[in-house]
């Protein structure tokens, strides 16, 4: 699939850099706390977050492309300068410039992140499973028919059910231009939402903040923890711009406000962050904010989608009315 990759950048950080560097140490390290094992050990920021090739792109000619790293440098270059006006020079509430920076910031790592591919990959997998689950052996036979150009025998349409129907063999995972552009339809949406809503400054003290591979977090509104949550459904959205600043954006509008320096306030950010986090916990090497905190295993899915697919399987096909 496509051509070369000669020449591209392929090292992908999916969260970036230079916001990791807020976190880091000597020589530019964190300590990356890994979910599935409860390893914690340090790390240097240019390899933390890395994953290959995640954000090349496949072009209508067939070539691979990494504009999209381009135009996502050009969004943090502008966003961490944002983080700098409110968490090295203290600047609050921000001009309008930063504001729209750190909101279309904000945005990205929110729509970027492996978590959100892994979710696309999931309703994919189950709808074509639910799909030929419903459609049953006549579908597959008109499939065949277009592929091969004539009717399948009977034994390919039974070994095609067989192998299409046995659903813990396989998974879906759809092509990486499907995450790039609800990157490109959502981020703008998202920024434009976040700076229409009240943002709250925390600046912290006594403790310290910590980040994660997830690092922009939804609060779900009290009660609808199992309902899922989404832009227009949380309560709040939580990231940590630092370790010492929490940026609070609350899901309504209002007026921006500077919270007061509270313990409590940086354990229930890193307690947020560590539950939202999809495989990878990162925290300065010197700081111990993990003590007290809920640790979780790794979520197995990021969606749920209801429902098992085998529960409609029908070899001739789903009627209405079948039950």
């Amino acid at each position: 699939m496509g051509s070369t990759k000669k020449g591209l950048k392929r090292n992908n950080h999916t969260v970036p850099r230079s916001y990791l560097e807020r976190f880091a140490g000597e020589h530019m390290q964190v300590s990356r706390l890994r979910l599935e094992d409860g390893v914690c050990k340090r790390e240097p920021i240019k390899r933390s977050t890395v994953i290959r090739d995640f954000y090349l792109m496949e072009t209508a000619a067939g070539q691979w492309s990494d504009a999209a790293e381009d135009a996502f440098g050009l969004i943090e270059n502008d966003g961490i300068q944002a983080i700098r006006e409110v968490a090295d020079e203290g600047r609050w509430p921000l001009p309008a410039e930063h504001r729209a920076a750190l909101a279309a910031w904000v945005a990205l790592q929110y729509v970027r992140v492996p978590a959100i591919r892994q979710g696309g990959d999931e309703v994919a997998d189950f709808m074509l499973k639910l799909s030929v689950a419903v459609n049953g052996k006549p579908r597959i036979r008109q499939v065949l028919t277009e592929r091969l150009g004539r009717p399948p025998t009977a034994e390919e349409v039974e070994e095609s059910w067989a192998r299409l129907t046995d659903f813990d063999s396989y998974k879906v995972k759809q092509h990486p231009n499907r995450h790039l552009k609800l990157i490109s339809d959502l981020g703008p949406k998202a920024a434009g939402h976040f700076y229409a809503c009240a943002w709250w400054i925390c600046r912290i003290q006594d403790q310290v903040l910590l980040t994660a591979d997830c690092p922009v977090v939804l609060v779900p509104r009290a009660g609808s923890e199992d309902d899922g949550v989404g832009l227009a459904t949380a309560q709040m959205f939580l990231v940590p711009l630092d370790r010492r600043v929490g940026l609070v954006i609350q899901n309504v509008p209002g007026p921006d406000r500077e919270l007061p320096a509270s313990a409590e306030i940086a354990q229930t950010f890193n307690q947020q962050i560590v539950l939202n986090a999809h495989r990878s916990v990162f925290h300065h090497p010197d700081d111990q904010p993990l003590e007290g905190l809920h640790i979780p295993g790794v979520r197995v899915n990021e969606i749920s989608v209801g429902g098992d697919p085998r529960d409609f399987l029908s070899p001739d096909g789903w009627r209405g009315g079948q039950s």
